[in-house]
């Protein structure tokens, strides 16, 4: 027997208690399972997973305007990070299920696979179809709650963690009808980010205003100093949305060409509805963009309505050129990459029962959407070019110069093949790296000699290989490929990365998975002729080798802005947030903090965590001060005992006066809207004394505090430390004492009257004696400084570039690199005072 076969016990000798029986067997109740495996049900726990979450809760709502309930959905970030989503749909069931007796509200965010999706009638179109979207989002949140306006009554309700912390309860009365769910994501769970980026939020508000003619979607960050509220409503819809696509393009046609029908089949003995619109619109570009989205959820990866459109597509314009003599024996056939080239186009399908890839919905696979989307398209593109000849021979004439200009670009290609097959492999002013494995392996794109010569010398040999790149390279927007690829920077980046280039999908010749490096970084200056070379990179990255952008390989390096140097201390800085952080920590340096009442001084160790404390207080506070009242007056508001803090804030407006208050939970809420005769939405215009006058008197606004439990964990937490901070306002006597060199010649002692005194005092103090040099290109730095800052895997900073919205990123492409120039002087206008960096 071998040596594998004497590690393995006999089969006749089971190990002792290794009895595999029932008693193994384990069983997730409720929500449990969402949160030990959130990749099956929201996709993963990173910063996609994260949004996922909102599009999950945000579907519900537009479900309910598919189903001709719904006008108006507001979604807000606030300040603690959390969001809330609020439709004047329904409302979700309140009342006891007959089954199950429960509260239907508590049902459909409790139990997974329930909701008015299973053909009870409660809706007809939905972007949810398995029942386990808004629970799943419950069940990742740190916590989240329900308000369902209904019948006359706010009916409210909380969770943390999946798990019900508050029963339904009645806290009012309301006019309407709707659902309010505010929810933050748990960090227990989302563990990479649980902040929202407002930029994908909004692109995701602006595609469901478009695919949802009617629908306004009113959108706020509260986050920034001066909140800019958004509003998204588009009449048209979707000609609306593929007239925004192709803006700083020329179209081949002024209006988008829309096809759209309603038609049924028979699955399964079982009646579908499918309803489909088309709308497409030729441009003078060189790039195709279409956008394929069911029941309004976008699905990135296409599926069988993108297969029948394309097909479709080809069919018409090869049909049409050959009934009409327009092609000759000399020209090269047509393929569906030359028909694509130039194309804008939206699929929107509406379907009773779709079959998606999975939870994401990603990709549709009902294939009865193929043969459906397929003869609607070709019918109605048959059609279109019969009654408008000229279009159609302006779109053939396209597709015919996208074929030769394919041919001349399937010969460049060739020719860099051979070159690089007859030099070696690989261009020869990259410095390559040992390690084989593309996992391990990390390009670094350099811009200029200089540059590159210290990353040359500064480098990791092993795993890090330098690619500098002499000069601008050609702008691939406006070129046309054979051109592009004669260029010999782009020739040295292609061959250098192996994988080809191409856009379609049946260009054999773009093979991302033969990518040598899975770490492609663009390293430029931090000046402008920096950002336009990193910009004319992603520009060829994104229109020729997409599919590595997709994979996560493309990232830009982050040299640091500033070096401080104070005494000894020499640190890099990448921004001015870190830079805020540092000088609170240098400013907790050579100093004692000690409370004035009874001289107690806290310990080095305890100064540090109280400071970032306090400074965090500050940011969250924002949201209170926005509202019109003081931080310091809010905080003294809290609990003595518990440390909470009250839940809403009023702004009584009467005449030229204006006063506020706080108001500790639902119960003092609901006892101010009686006392105000207000209903739950708290938003009211009143004359005085009843009388009718065009000018109000009174206004009464109650906003929720969101940033409340944070605040509450922050009280709590410097309780604990022994800050002392019953109280903010400042008080007569001094509170706190402030050392700076305690036992010097040059001791100093400040006195201090209120705990928020404390952050500024320590800003101060960190920018004595503090020396801040500005960088602006790599060679500023000597080979060990680029490596250290920019290049060690232990320090350095990286962005990874994403496609987020793929209508936005191909927008800015074009109106930054495109042909068109007073869209572009108009975007600088627009977003000239918006320059953080700018060196003249």
């Amino acid at each position: 027997m071998s040596a594998l076969d004497d590690s393995l016990p006999p089969a006749s000798n089971p190990v002792i208690g290794d009895t595999y029986d029932a008693s193994k067997l384990g069983k997730l109740e409720g929500l449990e399972a969402v949160r030990k495996k959130p990749g099956m049900y929201i996709g993963g726990t990173d910063e996609r997973a994260l949004h996922h979450c909102v599009s999950e809760v945000l579907d519900n709502s537009v479900d309910e305007h598919l189903a001709g309930h719904c006008k108006r959905i507001d979604v807000t970030i606030h300040v603690d990070g959390s969001i809330s989503i609020r439709d004047d749909g329904r409302g979700i069931p309140v009342d006891i299920h007959p089954q199950y007796k429960i509260p239907g509200v508590e049902m459909v965010l409790t139990t997974l696979h329930s909701g008015g999706k299973y053909g009870q009638g409660g809706y007809k179109f939905s972007g949810g179809t398995h029942g386990v979207g808004a629970k799943c989002v419950n069940a990742v949140s740190e916590w989240f709650e329900v308000e369902v306006f209904r019948g006359g009554q706010v009916h409210h309700m909380t969770f943390e963690r999946g798990k019900t912390t508050k029963k339904l309860e009645v806290i009012g009365k309301a006019k309407g009808t709707g659902t309010l769910i505010s929810f933050k994501p748990d960090p227990e769970i989302f563990k990479e980010t649980t902040v929202f980026k407002s930029d994908r939020i909004g692109q995701r508000l602006r595609e469901l205003a478009f695919l949802n003619s009617g629908l306004e979607i009113i959108f706020t960050d509260e986050r920034p100093a001066e909140p800019k509220p958004e509003r998204f409503f588009y009449r048209d819809g979707v000609v609306e949305f593929v007239k925004q696509i192709n803006q700083g393009k020329t179209a081949l046609h002024p209006q988008p060409i829309r096809i759209a029908k309603e038609t049924s089949t028979i699955i399964d003995e079982k009646t579908v509805e499918i309803h489909v619109e088309v709308v497409l619109q030729y441009n003078d570009s060189f790039n195709d963009l279409v956008l394929c989205y069911t029941n309004t959820v976008h699905n990135p990866d296409g599926g069988t309505h993108l297969s029948g459109f394309r097909s479709a597509v080809t069919r018409a314009i090869n049909q049409h050129a050959k009934t009409n003599n327009i092609l000759k024996d000399k020209d090269p056939q047509i393929t569906g990459d030359d028909v694509r080239e130039g194309l804008a186009a939206v699929i929107s399908i509406k379907h009773t029962d779709p079959k998606f890839e999975s939870q994401t919905k990603v990709k549709l696979l009902s294939p009865e959407v193929e043969g459906v989307v397929s003869s609607l398209s070709y019918e109605g593109l048959m059609f279109y070019f019969e009654t408008n000849p000229g279009v159609a021979k302006r779109i053939i004439e396209k597709s015919l110069m996208a074929a030769r200009a394919r041919e001349a670009a399937r010969k460049a290609r060739e020719t860099i093949r051979k070159g690089a097959l007859s030099g070696g492999g690989l261009p020869g002013k990259l410095a390559d790296c040992s390690e084989k494995d593309p996992a391990l392996c990390e390009l670094y794109i350099v811009e200029g000699d200089s540059a590159g010569g210290s990353a040359k010398q500064g480098r990791d040999r092993r795993y890090q290989a330098i690619l500098p790149l002499r000069g601008k390279l050609i702008n691939s927007e406006k070129a046309q490929l054979d051109k592009v690829l004669n260029n010999e920077e782009i020739r040295a980046l292609i061959t250098a990365i192996v994988t080809g280039i191409g856009t379609g999908e049946d260009d054999s010749a773009f093979k991302p998975e033969k990518a040598r490096y899975h770490k492609i970084i663009v390293m430029t200056d931090a000046d402008v002729d920096g950002s336009h070379i990193r910009t004319l990179l992603l520009t060829f990255l994104y229109r020729q080798m997409k599919g590595i952008i997709e994979r996560g390989y493309v990232y830009i390096a982050q040299p640091p802005l500033y070096r401080i140097k104070r005494k000894k201390r020499e640190q890099y800085i990448d921004n001015d947030e870190q830079l805020n952080r540092i000088l609170l920590e240098l400013g907790s340096e050579d100093i004692v903090l000690a409370r004035a009442t009874d001289r107690h001084i806290f310990a080095p160790a305890q100064v540090d965590p109280i400071v970032e404390m306090l400074a965090a207080l500050e940011k969250l506070g924002s949201g209170i001060t926005r509202h019109g009242a003081g931080l310091a007056e809010y905080l003294d508001h809290h609990d003595k005992q518990t440390h909470e803090l009250p839940r809403y804030l009023t702004r009584i407006r009467e005449g030229n006066k204006e006063s506020h208050r706080f108001l500790r939970d639902d119960k003092a809420r609901a006892a101010f809207l009686a006392e105000m005769g207000l209903d739950a939405d708290a938003q009211s215009d009143s004359p005085a004394n009843g009388t009718a006058s065009p000018i109000p008197t009174r206004r009464v606004t109650i906003h929720e505090i969101f940033e409340a439990n944070e605040l509450t964990k922050l009280l709590r937490a410097l309780a604990k430390a022994g800050l002392g901070a019953d109280s903010f306002a400042p008080s007569e006597e001094p509170r706190y004492l402030f050392t700076e060199n305690l036992g010097h010649k040059n001791e100093t002692r400040t006195q201090l009257f209120s705990p928020l005194e404390i952050v500024a005092q320590i800003r101060t103090n960190g920018r004595k004696g503090l020396t801040i040099q500005r960088y602006k290109g790599l060679g500023e730095m000597n080979p060990k400084q680029l490596y250290e800052t920019t290049m060690d895997p232990e320090k350095r900073r990286l962005l990874k570039v994403d496609i987020a919205d793929a209508a936005k990123a191909d927008a800015l492409f074009t109106l930054l690199m495109g042909d068109e120039v007073p869209p572009r002087r108009q975007f600088i206008e627009d977003n000239a005072l918006n320059v953080q960096y700018l060196d003249v």
